[in-house]
């Protein structure tokens, strides 16, 4: 089933379950109030008739011969005493033949064999329930022994303190019976109208929910397929006001995602544009050599044979830059972390740019404390990284010109940092520096040789030791390179 249909069908069970329980509780609670209501109004009118009973024998001031009569009198007195109260559920008036033929002919039915109904005038049937029983409660003297198999309630009907006859009124035959049983009618029927309406509305809005829920969702697999697909420039609109959040936080990632690999994938396209032409220069002049050596321009002596020697270690050493970085870009780069001291690390690092940086007019000035903190790195690594960001400063800087480095301890890092005078960088290249391949120009272009991969290293090797590397303006006019490694890495972080 699609998942529009699904969230209807919840919705829809949903509600029915809810609208099926609150009626039947209705119900119950309708029901069972009303036959309190109905017992309660039984016993007013039994005691009315009880009462009227009472008064009917002190004033005869003997028992009657025949109770049947007797029975519609005081019957017919609590009507009309009722009336003028304004009682609209009152016992009946008028004929006995009416609704009180049943009670006054002791139970036996009319000739046609069948009981008349409970008459207009009497609504709560009231006459046919009356079971007049002797002075000891059990010997029926007028009206249906049927009714005796009901629950009921009695009433003793005194002369002179004495018990006479006993009143019992049966109690209804179900819930309700005439114009009670109509209006309990009248609520199941509104209940079960509204109960309706609210399904047929909960099917509406569980369509309109489902599909304002589905449609984002299906939105968001075809964006999905078509990414798989390598369309990387499919973006998901935001979601309607009013949505779920949850969808529109997945159609941000969905659009996250398109445009990170895009990005990866321009990255790999410039990877490879990029690698093809720095292996190109080598290469090129490999075949240059060789070419003019076996064609005898050239002739095979010491001079050659160095100059080819040099192409090779350039191209193996740009090879092992490359395997380097791609795998530090797989968390595949291994450092095996031991005790250093990071000022000696730093003072062999200068030493061995000392001869280079004289060569190229580059003086290089140091402010290292004397002690710096113990720390857990990989030796070569950082030493690596550091050779990396001195090469870096002598190769762009111009003569005569200086590098400044200077370093302190930052609670449980270190925090290394190299200045250099002009040329400096833009700005807006600052943070694309230590991208693999790139070269600000013009100041800092291939004319200064070097494969483009120095800072990209550097910053492999400090994301793998825990630290960072940033660059910014330098005060001498040039560019500033900041390192900052912790003391103890937590094994490399991205």
């Amino acid at each position: 089933m699609r998942l529009v249909h699904q969230l209807s069908l919840l919705l829809i069970a949903t509600a029915l379950a809810a609208v099926a329980a609150v009626a039947g509780l209705v119900v119950w609670n309708l029901r069972a109030g009303f036959s309190d209501y109905l017992q309660a109004q039984d016993g007013e009118h039994l005691s009315r008739l009880v009462e009227a009973a009472e008064r009917d024998l002190a004033q005869r001031g003997e028992l009657p011969r025949d109770w049947r009569p007797a029975l519609r009198t005081w019957l017919e007195a609590v009507r009309v005493a009722g009336t003028r109260g304004g009682t609209q559920d009152a016992p009946p008036e008028g004929r006995p033949e009416d609704a009180l033929a049943v009670a006054a002919s002791g139970g036996r039915p009319p000739r046609d064999g069948r009981h008349d109904p409970p008459s207009r005038r009497d609504p709560s049937n009231f006459g046919p329930r009356i079971v007049l029983l002797a002075a000891d409660g059990v010997t029926p003297l007028v009206g249906r022994r049927e009714m005796l198999d009901r629950p009921g309630q009695a009433r003793a009907v005194r002369l002179n303190g004495e018990i006479v006859v006993v009143l019992r009124l049966a109690e209804r035959a179900g819930p309700a019976e005439g114009v009670d049983a109509s209006f309990l009618h009248r609520q199941h029927l509104g209940l079960a109208v509204v109960a309706g309406g609210v399904l047929v509305v909960a099917l509406v809005l569980a369509r309109l929910v489902a599909v304002r829920w589905a449609r984002p969702l299906a939105e968001a697999q075809v964006a999905a397929r078509r990414i798989a697909a390598g369309e990387f420039d499919v973006r998901l609109p935001a979601p309607r006001s009013g949505g779920a959040s949850e969808i529109a936080a997945l159609h941000g990632d969905i659009n996250a995602m398109a445009r990170a690999l895009s990005m990866l994938e321009s990255s790999r396209r410039r990877w490879m544009a990029e690698l093809s032409h720095e292996l190109r220069t080598p290469l090129a002049v490999l075949r240059g050599e060789v070419e003019a050596l076996v064609d005898g321009i050239r002739p095979l002596d010491r001079a050659a044979l160095a100059s080819l020697q040099e192409e090779v270690k350039r191209l193996s050493r740009l090879v092992e830059d490359f395997h380097l970085l791609a795998t530090s870009e797989l968390r595949a780069l291994s450092c095996e972390f031991e005790p250093v001291a990071p000022a000696a690390l730093l003072r062999v690092a200068i030493e061995r740019v000392a001869p280079r940086a004289v060569a190229l007019g580059v003086a290089i000035e140091t402010q290292l404390p004397d002690v710096l903190p113990a720390a857990q790195w990989d030796a070569v690594r950082v030493s690596q990284l550091l050779a990396n960001l001195l090469e870096n400063s002598l190769r762009y800087t111009e003569a005569p010109g200086r590098v400044q480095v200077t370093a302190r301890a930052l609670g449980e890092a270190i925090e290394v940092r190299l200045d250099d005078t002009p040329p400096g960088v833009p700005e807006g290249d600052l943070e694309r520096l230590f991208d693999p391949l790139y070269r600000a120009d013009p100041s800092r272009s291939r004319a200064f040789g070097g494969s483009g991969l120095g800072l990209a290293i550097a910053k492999a090797i400090a994301q793998m030791h825990g630290g960072r590397l940033r660059a910014e303006p330098s005060p001498l006019g040039g560019l500033a390179v900041v390192l900052t490694l912790p003391l103890k890495p937590d094994g490399g972080t991205a």
